[in-house]
């Protein structure tokens, strides 16, 4: 039991790492990119980023959390079909999006579809098999490194066009992608076609696109109805309140294999303890980092240009927002590595609706203002709901009160 515990404890640690190093060179890619490039272009090339992103989810469709779910029982059957169906699906999403949209630098960066939605499925493999500190390695350190000094070099040579940017984000990829396929050569074999794996992936990727829609389609929106300014300063301040859900992300990061493991021995008390401790750990950590971010909100946007301490008020809404999000835990999580993924499905959509509605109220009179009181509402709603559905599956009350 002690070392099982101790395994937990140091694939937490090597996520934790791992992720924040991630995230601490997202930030200074973004501060680089708006010293060198001014928050207009940055917000153009966010814009563009995040509609590959977006359509991402779509082209890896639920395939990494497919993988995780099944590879304790399946071990390497499924690696080749997720990666060929990956492919095609990215090949198809970027043809027809190339079609409609006539943006030279958003069809420019269409690409990347293929090579974020590829690295998903990569990393749920990682994760499958509990190598978190070898998938971090290459996706938190050495490409992100990758990344910003091919940033600085292209700077050097061609100035401020943001082609720069979509560049060195593709340098970085394709290095990293190559690294993950080299590493995993020995699981890619013979194809075999599964509809049940298929079926349950797909499930996922709709409710996981939904989920990422929920945290994306404010900075569309933003896009459209307010100025390039705004979609700018909204990604720094999104990128700054992610240190709040960086505990999350890397908790799932582990919580997610274990709970699928769980759930395959029919050990239905060890996930009821492990989510109960997690979730007061984590409401603690995030109501400490929330309230450090909120008094010192505009020291941490100064530090991007003064244009982007206008986004105080935002970061407040998306703080609390994240804080909501992180005190009920990994629920969603565990009914997905439980096998019920449709609940998760009908919960975003009822959220995704309301963002939408509460994104098309607020937006054009507040602003970004606007796009974060939505979205701070939107992960009220989600995580009710997910709390709700997993109490009373497994006879859950993380906390006294509720």
């Amino acid at each position: 039991m002690l070392s099982t515990k101790n395994d937990f404890l140091n694939k937490l640690i090597d996520a934790f790492i791992g992720k924040g190093a991630f995230i601490l060179f997202s930030l200074l890619f973004s501060l680089i990119a708006t010293r060198l490039y001014g928050i207009e272009t940055f917000g153009e090339y966010t814009f563009a980023f995040t509609l590959a992103s977006i359509l991402m989810i779509l082209s890896k469709a639920g395939l990494d959390n497919g993988l995780i779910y099944t590879m304790p029982k399946t071990k390497d059957k499924y690696v080749s079909l997720s990666l060929l169906v990956n492919l095609i699906f990215s090949l198809l999403i970027i043809i027809v999006t190339f079609i409609f949209v006539k943006d030279n630098y958003i069809r420019f960066m269409l690409p990347l579809i293929w090579l974020l939605s590829v690295e998903q499925v990569f990393f749920g493999i990682y994760r499958a098999e509990g190598k978190i500190k070898e998938f971090f390695l290459v996706n938190g350190f050495f490409s992100m490194i990758i990344r910003v000094c091919v940033l600085l070099v292209l700077y050097y040579l061609y100035g401020d066009s943001p082609y720069v940017l979509a560049l060195s984000v593709y340098f970085s990829l394709i290095v990293s992608n190559l690294i993950y396929f080299v590493q995993n050569r020995s699981k890619i074999k013979k194809i075999e076609f599964d509809f049940s794996f298929i079926s349950y992936s797909l499930f996922l990727v709709l409710a996981n696109l939904l989920g990422v829609l929920m945290g994306k389609v404010d900075i569309i929106m933003l896009g459209i109805l307010s100025t390039k300014e705004n979609v700018g300063i909204y990604q720094i301040v999104v990128q700054v309140t992610s240190v709040v859900s960086l505990i999350l992300i890397v908790f799932s990061t582990v919580f997610a294999p274990k709970i699928s493991e769980y759930y395959h021995q029919n050990n239905y008390e060890g996930i009821r303890k492990l989510y109960v401790k997690a979730s007061r750990m984590l409401s603690s950590i995030g109501l400490l980092i929330t309230i450090v971010l909120i008094v010192f909100s505009h020291f941490f946007l100064g530090i991007f240009g003064e244009d982007a301490t206008k986004g105080s008020m935002a970061l407040i809404y998306l703080s609390l927002g994240q804080l909501i999000n992180i005190s009920v835990g990994s629920v969603w999580t565990i009914m997905a590595m439980t096998g019920k993924p449709k609940l998760q499905l009908y919960a975003n959509i009822i959220a995704f609706t309301t963002n939408i509605v509460l994104n098309y109220i607020f937006i054009p009179k507040y602003g970004m203002s606007g796009a974060a009181f939505a979205s701070m509402i939107t992960h009220f709603i989600t995580n009710a709901l997910g709390y709700t559905a997993v109490s009373k599956r497994f006879n859950i009350k993380a906390f006294k009160l509720f």
